[in-house]
């Protein structure tokens, strides 16, 4: 599957149009904000999780009636590809690039088409790293009990060292 969308995938959407602003765009729902915050922890997540296979069909809106109320659909698919594709990048572009994006960026995405304050991207972001921190020792433990996971697992801390790091 991560083979297919490198090559199928010739007409790369955006996080800033094909996902953020599509999505204010068609949510219909009071709590627009709150799910605009939601999907941007969402990106912010893949991005250092380093998962690369974050295209367009892994964010949805969904709806109980055609024309009621939409929300975010629940979070899937969320795979730290660059464990296992070496240099590994976004499948949407942000800021017209698939590299990895620095805080600063991903700072400037959350304030301009999230709606968020500086304190709350800031906010976003460092519980993100926390959740990384917190799971790390899970994932060792794991790797410790299952010798067959413990290389893989090994290259997934890895990256998501370097992604958390890209978030302060």
């Amino acid at each position: 599957m991560l083979n297919a969308r490198r090559t199928e995938d010739k007409y790369r959407g955006s996080y800033e149009t094909s996902v953020l602003k599509r999505f204010a765009q068609f949510a219909n729902s009071p709590r627009v904000n709150e799910n605009l915050e939601k999907l941007f922890t969402l990106i912010a997540l893949n991005c250092a999780l380093r998962n690369g296979d974050a295209h367009l069909k892994n964010f949805a809106i969904l709806y109980d009636d055609v024309e009621g109320e939409s929300r975010l659909a629940p979070v899937y698919d969320l795979v730290t590809t660059s464990a296992y594709l070496a240099k590994d990048s976004m499948a949407l572009t942000l800021h017209g690039s698939t590299r990895w994006p620095t805080a600063k960026e991903l700072k400037r995405l959350g304030e301009t088409r999230a709606g968020g304050t500086p304190a709350k991207i800031r906010q976003i972001l460092e519980r993100i790293g926390q959740a990384i921190c917190e799971t790390k020792p899970e994932v060792r433990n794991y790797s410790k009990h299952h010798p067959e996971f413990a290389e893989v697992g090994q290259r997934m801390l890895e990256e998501w060292e370097s992604g958390a790091a890209a978030l302060q």
